[in-house]
């Protein structure tokens, strides 16, 4: 019998609802016409504020504080059957639905929308016998890695493990293991989904495989996630860390670690940032190596003859992944963006570090060239919306908006910036790394192969006819 462990029960309860059975169905709305927000008070009691109501301002928050939201209706979601229950009600008062856990995948801001917060379904349980973790739709890796790590086993988180994971897996995520292991996306094994017409769906390869396949890249365009299944790595350490170089070294550092990317293998996930502060400018090679330290040091032996001024690179208790990367985890008004790289030749290079090169004016904030291949350029045993897998860098652009009259110029630079890489982009990205401001058609298309976008709409429009779920990169 599989050992199981448990984090905060709340919302782990789907079985006990028939896939189907239409919750909320005590609500009528052929007989009453249009629903009204009285039939959410009714239907969810005190799990629905309205603007004015205490707590309303806080709920309504996200983590990127440009983005200052006003929805209708606030349904603090603690059960599957509430959120199947306000989809329901939500869909029969005509608003728009918007889904909401940690607040980082914000693009368009829930104004009079039924905002769904599923925070208070934070519950994680952990198979250590079958390497799975079943995670509700507001948890956080945060919350799987507490009960992952002691077992040996890691989730394939991100560069933080502060986001939500339904988010990031089902935007496809780029996690940091991510050549040795794939896309979060290609790990899921099953997801139970509330889609636009009120009912819970259990989705697997088997069941529902066109939703499956679609939720995996398309994300909240086709329902709620209120929990998915996911394989965990067997891991207790890791290899990994940072070497930074002062500006006046990057350049012929960052030909280096280009050079070195083209021999590095599937075992060790690496990216290159170029940080600029208002103090300082450095180039900082983060990578993480999946094995033993002996191992890694031999793998990353030609980034350190680069002579780098600092070195943290070591060992790393799984449950300490954040020390690598050290993303901030207060709220803050940010703008990203984001492009894939085919291959980088010398010439490729070049535009690289003329474009967020230290030699270019740029903004403070941080540029990014990932490295992908490896896992990441193989298919997924299960079909996933996550294409575009051919590219070997991923640039990634973010930077903190320091008063709200700054966003226009940043976002310019921004633009300036892919412009200048336009020689060396496919003109792709993928669904995790959309723009904060990419919300047109034709930018959210790059984030598919065509004919995954073509499949994409129609089955948008067999499910989600009337677009009830365009708070978010919106398949339209």
């Amino acid at each position: 019998m599989s050992r199981r462990t448990a984090l905060k029960a709340v919302g782990m309860g789907v079985a006990a609802l028939a896939v189907g059975a239409g919750p909320g169905a005590g609500v009528a709305t052929a007989a009453r016409g249009r629903l009204t927000a009285d039939d959410l008070r009714t239907a969810l009691g005190g799990k629905v504020l309205f603007p004015g109501d205490p707590d309303y301002d806080a709920e309504r928050a996200g983590f990127n504080t440009l983005f200052q939201q006003s929805p209708n209706a606030i349904v603090l979601a603690q059960t599957p059957q509430d959120v199947a229950t306000a989809v329901r009600i939500g869909g029969g008062t005509g608003w728009p639905i918007a889904v909401q856990a940690t607040g980082h995948g914000i693009c368009v801001p829930a104004d009079g929308a039924l905002l769904i917060n599923m925070r208070e379904m934070n519950g994680v349980a952990v198979d250590t016998a079958a390497r799975t973790a079943r995670i509700s739709g507001g948890a956080r890796w945060s919350d799987v890695l507490a009960l992952a790590a002691p077992a040996g086993l890691l989730p394939p988180v991100g560069s933080t493990s502060d986001v939500g994971a339904t988010g990031y897996a089902t935007g496809g995520g780029v996690p940091v293991l991510g050549r040795t292991y794939g896309f979060a996306s290609d790990r899921v094994r099953s997801i139970e989904l509330v889609t636009p017409d009120g009912r819970l769906r259990c989705l697997t390869p088997q069941r529902e495989s066109d939703l499956f396949w679609a939720v995996r890249g398309g994300g909240s365009n086709f329902g709620a996630v209120t929990s998915f299944e996911i394989d965990l790595l067997p891991a207790t350490t890791v290899y990994g860390g940072g070497l930074v170089f002062p500006a006046a070294a990057s350049t012929q550092a960052y030909r280096g670690y280009v050079e070195w990317t083209k021999t590095a293998s599937d075992r060790i996930t690496s990216v290159a940032s170029f940080i600029r502060t208002p103090t300082s400018q450095v180039l900082r090679i983060e990578v993480v190596y999946v094995g033993s330290a002996t191992d890694g040091a031999a793998e990353i032996a030609p980034l350190r003859a680069l002579n780098p001024v600092s070195d943290s690179v070591t060992d790393v208790p799984i449950a300490q992944m954040d020390t690598i990367f050290n993303v901030p985890t207060k709220p803050t008004a940010n703008l990203v963006e984001s492009g894939l790289i085919g291959t980088l030749d010398a010439a490729g290079v070049e535009v690289v570090l003329n474009a967020v090169g230290f030699g270019a004016t740029l903004p403070s904030g941080v540029a990014e060239i990932r490295h992908m291949g490896g896992a990441f350029s193989r298919p997924p045993a299960a079909p996933s919306a996550i294409g575009n897998r051919d590219a070997q860098y991923l640039v990634f652009l973010s930077n903190t908006v320091p008063q709200p009259d700054a966003a226009g110029s940043i976002e310019q630079a921004q633009r300036t910036i892919l412009t200048n890489l336009a020689p060396v982009l496919t003109g792709r990205t993928v669904p995790t790394f959309l723009g904060t401001v990419d919300t047109s058609v034709a930018a959210v298309r790059s984030a598919y192969t065509d004919s995954d976008w073509n499949r994409l709409l129609s089955l948008k429009h067999a499910y989600d006819p009337a677009n009830r779920f365009r708070i978010n990169h919106n398949i339209r």
